[in-house]
């Protein structure tokens, strides 16, 4: 029988149901899997109530001599990230990790840089199955009258500025380093969530409603079925080179049906736990893989349409 594997969960601040549902994944694969929450925190919220909990050097002290004993002692076989600061870290390390015997769960080094900068995201997917909102870097070269104010880089919701009229937008802008401009869009919003293998063709996808919104996450969330945007979801998750692993978008829907991608995130996300318990079997899946078991994972997997998420002074609730 496979040994059973050591799995790193980086970040884990307060993510115990997402742990919970990586668990559960993990144990699908070998009922002996033993999954090693980690912060840099050591009080993080979610340490007291894991299996196991070990603290997480700051990335930024960690060279790879230093990474490769951190998880030489711990025994670690894989590795989790769950946060988009540190997906840099683990892609750069990646190959470093695999040939001392620990596979990462992250996708290329170019996909995550493509991720994470809206300016890029947007020049590079502009031709997608469901493309990007227009991104630009002054608010003259969009014919909108209405603005969204970004920083570039980092978390979409970090010191946004939302409906802003153009003197709004600039002023706005002089309150980040580095700010992008996008035109208002209003709509109700939907996510979807994939895992893409290691040649980057999915399988399985899971749309959710993100019926509230907290902070940039879903505090409630419903699968619902749409074939054709499945479909086209698949194919815009596709188009982007080096994407690997979980995989979960955002989109908008206009008022003409029209949809337009906010964004991709290449990792796990906080609402997670409601497509991994829809039968999107991610963490099986990238375990068999790392075993060369390819043939055990469906190409089309079926996932649960009837369920749904809420989070209530924390806990994740899924019905």
């Amino acid at each position: 029988m496979t040994k059973a594997p050591v799995i790193l969960f980086s970040s884990l601040s307060a993510k115990i149901s997402l742990y919970e549902q990586v668990l559960r994944g993990a144990r699908m694969f070998h009922p002996e899997a033993k999954l090693v929450g980690s912060d840099s925190n050591p009080n993080c919220p979610a340490a007291a109530k894991v299996e196991t909990f070990t603290e997480m050097p700051p990335l930024d002290t960690l060279d790879k001599d230093g990474l490769l004993g951190f998880c030489a002692e711990l025994g670690i076989t894989h590795v989790i990230p769950t946060r988009d600061g540190e997906l840099d870290f683990w892609a750069r390390n990646r190959d470093a990790l695999y040939k001392h015997g620990v596979s990462v769960m992250v996708s290329s080094q170019e996909a995550v840089e493509t991720c994470l900068d809206k300016l890029l995201f947007h020049n590079q997917m502009k031709s997608a199955s469901i493309p990007p909102i227009p991104t630009v870097k002054n608010t003259d070269e969009l014919g909108s009258e209405r603005f969204v104010t970004k920083e570039r880089n980092g978390s979409a919701s970090y010191l946004i500025g939302l409906d802003l009229d153009a003197k709004e937008a600039s002023d706005h802008a002089l309150k980040l380093q580095n700010p992008i401009f996008q035109p208002m869009l209003k709509g109700p919003e939907f996510s979807a969530e994939t895992w893409i293998d290691a040649r980057g063709k999915c399988h399985g996808m899971v749309l959710r409603w993100r019926n509230k919104i907290v902070d940039g996450e879903a505090h409630e969330s419903e699968i619902f079925d749409n074939p054709d945007w499945e479909r086209r979801m698949r194919d815009t998750f596709e188009s982007l080179p080096g994407l690997s692993g979980h995989a979960l978008a955002q989109v908008i829907v206009s008022d003409d049906q029209s949809l337009s991608l906010v964004e991709i995130n290449a990792r796990l996300g906080g609402a997670s736990p409601l497509a991994l318990s829809a039968d999107l079997h991610s963490i099986e899946w990238f375990l068999l893989q790392t075993e060369k078991r390819e043939c055990e994972i469906p190409e089309s997997p079926v996932t649960n349409k009837n369920l749904r998420l809420s989070k209530i002074n924390g806990e994740v609730i899924i019905s």
